[in-house]
């Protein structure tokens, strides 16, 4: 899986495979990896997880070097004083769908319509 790079500002604060996501809506979500520079920010991301993050500059950039979403459609969710790493996680809305034709096939097809929601949906 391709890897993501999560700032904050300029400054590099962690990575994620983004292995989850749903082509359609233009979101993307995984567990979030941090950098040692996340703990620089990492009190104002748990102060801020259940409200706007917009003020801390968050961002995430494609392997390619293309932002992925910019002005407050990036967030971190950090529980991990609770659940460990697995509690750390980044999730990415607004994503342009073509910008999915360029990660990994395995990326891609995972976040592709499944038949059977098609067929529910009428499509």
């Amino acid at each position: 899986m391709a890897t993501f790079q999560v700032f904050a500002g300029a400054q590099r604060i962690g990575s994620s495979a983004l292995e989850l996501g749903d082509r359609a809506v233009g979101v993307a979500a995984g567990r979030f990896i941090p950098a040692p520079a996340y703990a620089q920010v990492q009190a104002a991301v748990i102060a801020t997880q259940h409200g706007s993050q917009l003020a801390l500059g968050l961002r995430v950039v494609a392997p390619d070097g293309r932002p992925l979403a910019l002005d407050g459609n990036v967030q971190i969710v950090d529980y991990s004083a609770e659940l460990g790493s697995d509690g750390l996680e980044v999730h990415v809305i607004g994503i342009d769908p073509d910008q999915y034709d360029d990660w990994p096939a395995t990326q891609a097809t995972a976040f592709a319509p499944t038949q059977a929601l098609d067929e529910k949906s009428g499509d």
